[in-house]
């Protein structure tokens, strides 16, 4: 087992010194300086820049040497020939972390990567361990918000770390986690890994018991085989969710340049993937679909049962699933008598189960309750919520009739459709079973009190904007569940 370094300093320090502090608001020691101040660091913060003076009606320091307490964590926002005297600096002070925001280094060639390389052996020599250079910064939520990091929206603390080598790609995700409510607990833009590398970050959110599900965009491996050994003994507990850059051989050559990252045979990489039980995805946006399928119960099996107001989207979900891998199997005749009692006459008795805009709620619940309990059903899709409100404030806002003549139905349909999203949380509570809602694309862009999108993400319950996406969601996980189950297996 590789030795494990100490990053309690990095993602929990009680005191921070920002090396570059600025007050031009058009440099990076102004922001990121800002960003860990607004969002309310608890700990002491000393910023320092030779021009000594205040900061905003703090003290600014001239040095290092000015401050008497110990220092956990050194944020280095200084131009690229100070940063090795800014180390051997710290060094001294016995500054157990540093983040170095500044690039200038291995992404720009032979000379960059010898001065990276001789910051990194002052820095090991002298018992400091570096993210970065070339970092977009660190977020640690806990035990209290420390936000060193270029991006400036305020993340959400919650269960999912994310390792990004690049800054940019890991903004994109962490803000895509935001919109959809999705919390975050580390997230880390590792930079050229001079020092501490990503599989020292696995390792340590390997047991982070504030961390649940670990994403991460890679674009190459230092240490391949720790790497796979780790997602190995960490995928059966903890999901992995994988961005691969440079897959191509133009890819690589602008990871190189990039972060410096050496990419490797994509067949390779991803047939070493799948064996560890990473899920390996393509796109920002998949990689949010599957983390939020991963926050509902597990599936047990591939069996699901679709339920539609509408036929359309019961026959592209049903291709969906059966092209993905899942099973749409026929109702039995009992469960199809039970639900005679239940629906319309004119419901679809088979799978997917066309309910066809039924007049109550109770309609649809009382559907799934069934399939829950007597059917052979893994997973539940429920499509075509949000159109009751929907309609009715289109009734609220027409200029067709008055205000008045609508009020009271409105309220009645936006009441009835917001108790079944609560149902649709309670439900999955109690059967501990993915119950996956599917709503039209149009209601995540419109703002209303009540909107179903914004309720389910508020509750941890994501909502997908089509079939498709939905259901390929639910694959990968029964996938990952198969894989893990077999590796489980082989190493017990």
């Amino acid at each position: 087992m590789h030795d494990r370094p100490d990053l309690t300093p990095l993602f929990e320090p009680r005191t921070i010194a920002f090396i570059g502090a600025s007050k031009d608001i058009f440099k990076w020691g102004f922001n990121v300086l800002h960003h860990i101040i607004k969002r309310g660091f608890s700990g002491e913060i000393y910023p320092i820049n030779p021009s000594g003076s205040d900061w905003f009606g703090r003290k600014m320091y001239a040095s290092l040497d000015e401050i008497e307490m110990p220092i956990d964590l050194a944020v280095i926002v200084v131009k690229d020939t100070l940063v090795l005297e800014t180390v051997r600096h710290c060094v001294l002070k016995n500054i157990p972390a540093g983040i170095i925001i500044t690039a200038g280094f291995s992404e720009t060639g032979p000379a960059g990567a010898r001065l990276e390389r001789e910051i990194a052996d002052v820095a090991r020599a002298g018992g400091m361990r570096l993210i970065g250079p070339n970092t977009m910064g660190v977020f640690s939520a806990y035990p209290s918000i420390m936000h060193a990091l270029m991006g400036s929206m305020p993340l959400t603390p919650g269960s999912v770390g994310l390792i990004a080598q690049s800054g940019n790609l890991g903004t994109s995700i962490s803000y895509r986690f935001l919109r959809r409510k999705i919390g975050i607990s580390r997230l880390i833009s590792t930079g050229n890994e001079a020092d501490l590398s990503s599989e020292d970050i696995l390792e340590y959110l390997e047991n982070d018991e504030k961390t649940s599900i670990i994403c991460m965009y890679l674009e190459g491996l230092r240490q391949p085989r720790r790497f796979f050994d780790a997602a190995r003994r960490i995928s059966p507990k903890k999901p992995l969710v994988l961005i691969k850059g440079g897959r191509t051989d133009r890819g690589a050559v602008a990871a190189m340049s990039h972060t410096g990252a050496v990419a490797g045979s994509d067949e390779i990489f991803s047939s070493m993937c799948r064996q560890s039980g990473i899920i390996q995805v393509d796109t920002m946006d998949e990689m949010v679909d599957i983390v939020g399928m991963l926050m509902q119960p597990r599936p047990k099996g591939n069996r699901v049962a679709i339920i539609t107001l509408g036929g359309g989207w019961g026959v592209v979900a049903t291709d969906a699933c059966i092209t993905e891998g899942l099973s749409v199997e026929p109702l039995e005749e009992p469960l199809i008598e039970k639900l005679d009692r239940i629906l319309p006459a004119y419901w679809s008795r088979g799978n997917p189960l066309d309910l066809v805009a039924p007049a109550r709620v109770s309609v649809i619940t009382d559907t799934i309750t069934e399939l829950m309990e007597h059917a052979k059903t893994d997973a539940v899709f429920l499509m075509g919520l949000g159109y009751m409100s929907f309609r009715a404030r289109g009734w609220l806002k027409s200029n067709t009739i008055p205000a008045e003549a609508a009020k009271e139905f409105s309220q009645i349909m936006i009441s009835e459709e917001r108790k079944l999203f609560e149902l649709v949380v309670e439900m999955i509570l109690r059967y501990n079973r993915p119950i996956i809602p599917v709503i039209d694309l149009m209601a995540f862009d419109i703002a209303m009190e009540g909107n179903p999108v914004q309720f389910l993400d508020d509750h941890g319950v994501m909502p997908y904007p089509c079939p498709d996406r939905a259901v390929h969601a639910l694959a990968k996980v029964v996938a990952y569940r198969n894989r893990i189950s077999s590796l489980v297996n082989e190493q017990g």
